[in-house]
Formats: C-alpha cells, sequence, structure tokens
C-alpha cells in the first residue's frame, strides 16, 4: 500500500471555495479513481489556507496510472486557480494489523 500525504496551500480569502469544491465534487472524483483505497481531507487549524489530502492507494503504479485518469483531470482542475503552493509526500506502508482502526 502507498500513502499518499498532500498539503495544498490556497489564496487566503479562497478557503471556503476550495472547501466546497472539494467536499461536493473533488474528493470524490479522487475516491473513484482506479487503485483508490481511501481519502481523507481536512483544513489546516494553525494555518486555515492549508488543507491536507490522506490517499491510501494500492500501489505507487495505481497511482501513477491515475494521474491519466478524467476523474484525476477534473479533480485538479476544481482547484487549479485556488492552490498557491504544497507538498507531496508518499510512504510505502505495511498491511494493517487485525484488531486495528484506521
Amino acid at each position: 500500500m502507498l500513502l499518499e500525504i498532500a498539503e495544498i496551500d490556497v489564496r487566503p480569502g479562497s478557503e471556503p471555495a476550495f472547501a466546497q469544491a472539494m467536499r461536493g465534487e473533488g474528493v470524490g472524483l479522487l475516491a473513484s479513481c482506479d487503485g483508490v483505497i481511501s481519502v481523507q481531507f481536512g483544513q489546516g487549524v494553525e494555518h486555515a489556507s492549508r488543507f491536507a489530502f490522506n490517499v491510501v492507494w494500492t500501489s505507487l503504479a495505481a497511482h501513477e496510472a491515475a494521474r491519466k485518469l478524467e476523474a484525476f483531470a477534473r479533480f485538479r482542475s476544481l482547484f487549479g486557480d485556488l492552490a498557491i503552493g504544497g507538498t507531496m509526500h508518499h510512504f510505502e506502508m505495511d498491511a494493517p494489523v487485525a484488531g486495528t482502526s484506521a
């Protein structure tokens, strides 16, 4: 499994529009991509203009393939003009241990 942790900084003042776009359509588009196991989305507490996505993929190959999908392109287009920066990190993860919650 691959964990992607992405942080996106948006223009100050555009936080409500970004949050609405992601909660209204964006997270669902991302989750619909082949290879996505789960998606979590949230807004920064200390920095309200920073948003985070934690995406669990079946593999790095699935993540790379998803970047070519129409759903992924539509997801990115929802925030292209709102984003001003960000970071992305990927981690190879062990399978969950029985009896633990995600």
